[in-house]
């Protein structure tokens, strides 16, 4: 399995903070080895490793490549909750090809991560590494009302009430799954005055599964993975 490491660049060298060191420690990485980064942008570097200290690592680039993303956009906005539930689910969307990533507050939020924006990109980090992904997705916390500025026309409500998912798609999607509560009334109204209700089948899905699901089926048709 190929290792990725993330790096900062500046000028002709890359720098890598204490959690990418923790990984070269993992991995026994040693001064002088060369590895491939990214700093996550879409950039692809291939760098000599110069220094490993306790909390921090230079490299030297030997060569860099841009990698484009793939056409298209693809927004997820997944309710806060459980973190363990999730960190998941935000692991399973980097790998599936998201673009953004809104993990936004409502009426009946359990948790709220607005203080945790260090914490929700270390998981979209993390997660970029391991299926070796060089444009990490946009992250942040938002409130229940930021969903309309941020969506794209073409936005989904995941509701099993709702519709078949379209043949057709747009080439950028948005997706919003409900709480684990459910929207209050006054959300849902809001929201189906301005998006389509799509049914992903006939059982009722955990939100996590529903997301994972519909984020599947339109990271395919608009070929993101």
């Amino acid at each position: 399995m190929p290792n990725l490491y993330f790096c900062i660049p500046k000028d002709d060298a890359v720098y890598f903070d204490e959690h990418e060191v923790t990984h070269m420690k993992v991995m026994r990485l040693k001064e002088g080895e060369i590895i491939e980064a990214t700093d996550g942008n879409g950039g692809k570097y291939k760098v000599v490793v110069k220094k490993i200290d306790k909390y921090s690592a230079v490299g030297s680039v030997i060569s860099y490549e841009f990698v484009e993303s793939p056409e298209g956009r693809l927004v997820l906005f997944a309710p806060s909750g459980r973190w363990e539930r999730l960190r998941w689910t935000i692991e399973k969307a980097v790998e599936l090809g998201v673009d953004e990533i809104y993990v936004f507050n409502n009426e009946r939020a359990s948790r709220h991560y607005e203080d945790k924006q260090e914490k929700l990109e270390l998981v979209v980090r993390e997660a970029a590494k391991q299926c070796v992904r060089y444009n990490f997705p946009v992250i942040k916390p938002i409130e229940f009302l930021d969903i309309f500025s941020l969506a794209p026309e073409s936005t989904y409500i995941l509701d099993f009430k709702g519709r078949k998912i379209p043949k057709r798609i747009s080439k950028n999607v948005g997706i919003i799954a409900g709480p684990e509560g459910g929207f209050s009334q006054k959300e849902l109204l809001l929201l189906k005055k301005r998006f389509r209700s799509i049914c992903l089948g006939k059982k009722i899905l955990r939100f996590e599964t529903a997301i994972i699901l519909a984020t599947g089926v339109f990271s395919m048709k608009l070929g993101k993975i």
